[in-house]
């Protein structure tokens, strides 16, 4: 046991004794001129949660309170589902120079913000689009309805008649 032990001890030792090679230190790549700061971030994020769980009345007063700055009146807009309101906020969103890399976090946020809301928006026109093409078929299927009955109709007529003596 006491070889064993010395053994151990010894190989530990002389392994620990080996210089450490320096690890080359990766080079950083510059950081881009982000439009905005990262700390924008935590506000669109805190804005968000008080519009959110806001009534009609203080999404109002918090939406008024936004103007003040381009980037959080865009966001703002952007959360909504009305259609109205997504639109306004796409001009809103054009005005700011966004630089969308994973280094500028805030500013990738809203670019993500920003494609949500063209995404949300073309699918709002393609469920018009959808809805306005299902009240057509409404329209030609009542329409054929009614022909249908006429048509049984008159063959009704046309039956009683020939019955009749």
């Amino acid at each position: 046991m006491t070889k064993h032990f010395l053994l151990t001890f010894s190989l530990l030792f002389l392994g620990g004794c080996h210089p450490l090679t320096k690890l080359a230190q990766p080079t950083q790549a510059p950081q881009p001129n982000c439009f905005l700061p990262e700390t924008a971030l935590n506000q669109f994020l805190e804005d968000e949660h008080q519009f959110i769980t806001a009534n009609t009345a203080q999404q109002k007063l918090i939406l008024d309170a936004s103007k003040d700055s381009l980037e959080r009146q865009a966001n703002i807009l952007s959360i909504t589902r009305n259609k109205a309101t997504l639109e306004q906020s796409l001009p809103l969103f054009a005005q700011i120079p966004l630089l969308p890399n994973k280094s500028c976090t805030a500013d990738r946020y809203l670019y993500l913000r920003f494609r949500q809301v063209q995404a949300n928006l073309a699918a709002l026109e393609e469920k018009d689009f959808i809805t306005a093409r299902l009240n057509t078929a409404k329209l030609t299927i009542e329409k054929q309805q009614q022909q249908i009955d006429a048509l049984t109709q008159i063959e009704q007529a046309i039956t009683r008649q020939r019955e009749e003596p």
